[in-house]
């Protein structure tokens, strides 16, 4: 039997294209099938995301306050207005992604394996610093 968490994910996945708005703030999501999900306006926030595929996503006003996307696929997910604060995007993919700004991830947690869309560029220092620059 599948553990509690795992049904879950298998309920989700199947809800994907009708997720607007939803509630799935605190949840185990890891390594879920949610490419192509409509989660204009949902709640992810502290959400376990980890390793999740998230890629074309529409996260439009979505709410990632504290989610753990930890080598989540973001590729083609549309962040506009998503709030990221203090979100751990640790070895994402975010290549391709639309609406991704500096001052979202100025409040988000993300080291050198994180994978940037072309027009945000991390500059690391040798204290381990970072400065994101738009083009």
């Amino acid at each position: 039997m599948l553990p509690e968490w795992k049904l879950f994910i298998k309920e989700i996945e199947c809800k994907k294209e009708n997720l607007q708005g939803a509630d799935l703030g605190n949840t185990k999501l890891m390594g879920a099938n949610l490419a192509g999900a409509d989660l204009t306006d949902a709640d992810l926030s502290i959400c376990y995301l980890i390793k999740a595929d998230l890629s074309n996503a529409n996260l439009t006003n979505a709410d990632m306050t504290g989610a753990v996307m930890s080598e989540a696929i973001l590729k083609g997910a549309n962040l506009e207005g998503a709030e990221l604060e203090d979100a751990f995007l640790h070895g994402a993919d975010l290549t391709s992604v639309i609406n991704l700004t500096c001052e979202q991830l100025e409040l988000a947690n993300f080291d050198n394996e994180t994978c940037f869309p072309e027009y945000i560029q991390i500059h690391w220092d040798s204290g381990g610093n970072c400065k994101c620059c738009e083009i």
